[in-house]
């Protein structure tokens, strides 16, 4: 396939990739730590919310004529000045597919291969990606219509396992708002809003290779409340398994959660099931991220994205090891720096600015059209 050609992806797939992207390391970490037997509730209010973010994602595409983010940049800015912008997006890219990388790798080094060092497990699972990525989204695309109904499956059968195992307590969810609103409001503020639903700032690359952009717009705010729902869901799971404290200090939660299903003293550690749903939601926004850099690089440099995507790819491996010295401090990092100095400019302030800037040309070009 070469690069000039035209991708495209159907509504079903874009649905697919939007949910899969979404769980993601949202499952991996766990979310909404701060509103404690709330977690669930502020998962879903932060859906909610997150849901009007996409839907302005959605209008500026509209008005651009559905042009991709960089393109908007470039109609905005100018050639000239739209070049460190959209390095500044293709950066933030890269260095969310780095962390998002690290996510995975540390649940595979503490799981399962805990003798295997993680540079083996982050070049091993670049590699996979690089490989779907330089066929074009749609092998993405199609790889994800494949495994969608698997991993929602293994979800489900997560929480019904822990269930009939007798270990979920619904008294970890009490007492409700116990301490109001305030704790809800600091989890979804900025935490939950820009990971993971602010970070469909990536899907402005996607979404206008879909075949229907009309009916892409409906599609993408539906995905986002399904998604929104799993996630309360799985979080709702891990609080009633786990409690407030225990779910606190796991580094996984989900994962410890599933290690309490024991059926008939036979169906026990089915760690692999949670496995399998992160390695997969893992590729799925890997590779969107990586393939948003690599499309800015394609526009900077007016060279086809696949060939940067090995060597860039390998550099994100590297990155995902150097990003931070242990665990510990790569989640302490993702809390208290990301959302408000990366995530908050990068998912808010400029697509805002680029917002305005895109009506105020549609008016003007209406107006100029009318006359």
């Amino acid at each position: 396939m070469k690069s000039s050609q035209i991708e495209n992806i159907s509504l079903w797939q874009l649905f697919i990739l939007i949910i899969i992207f979404e769980i993601g390391s949202s499952v991996v970490v766990g979310v909404g730590s701060e509103a404690k037997q709330d977690a669930w509730l502020a998962v879903l209010i932060g859906g909610m919310i997150g849901l009007f973010v996409v839907l302005l994602y959605l209008v500026m595409l509209k008005k651009s004529s559905n042009k991709t983010l960089f393109g908007i940049i470039e109609s905005c800015f100018g050639k000239w000045f739209s070049k460190p912008i959209i390095l500044l997006y293709v950066l933030y890219f890269f260095y969310i597919s780095s962390r998002v990388l690290r996510d995975f790798s540390e649940l595979m080094v503490s799981s399962i291969f805990v003798h295997t060092p993680l540079e083996v497990i982050s070049i091993t699972m670049i590699l996979v990606i690089i490989y779907t990525l330089y066929f074009g989204i749609e092998v993405l695309s199609r790889t994800s219509e494949i495994f969608f109904p698997y991993v929602i499956s293994f979800t489900l059968i997560l929480g019904l396992g822990i269930l009939m195992s007798g270990e979920m307590k619904f008294t970890n969810l009490q007492p409700f708002l116990a301490e109001g609103v305030g704790p809800i409001a600091k989890s979804i503020f900025p935490t939950i809003l820009t990971f993971p639903f602010g970070e469909m700032i990536a899907f402005t690359m996607i979404i206008p290779a879909v075949k229907n952009h009309k009916l892409a717009r409906r599609v993408v705010p539906f995905a986002v409340i399904v998604s929104a729902v799993i996630l309360s869901y799985s979080t709702f799971i891990q609080t009633a398994t786990l409690g407030v404290q225990m779910r606190a200090r796991s580094n996984f939660p989900l994962l410890s959660a599933a290690r309490e299903i024991s059926l008939l003293n036979f169906i026990e550690r089915v760690d692999l099931l949670v496995v399998f749903v992160v390695m997969f939601g893992i590729i799925v926004k890997v590779g969107i991220f990586f393939y948003g850099g690599l499309k800015g690089l394609e526009h900077i440099f007016q060279k086809p994205y696949r060939s940067f995507a090995l060597p860039v790819g390998l550099l994100i491996a590297l990155f995902s090891v150097m990003v931070s010295g242990n665990f510990a401090e790569h989640i302490e990092e993702g809390i208290r720096f990301v959302p408000y100095y990366i995530h908050m400019p990068m998912q808010f302030y400029l697509p805002v600015l680029l917002f305005v800037f895109t009506l105020f040309k549609f008016r003007k070009k209406r107006k100029v059209k009318n006359e």
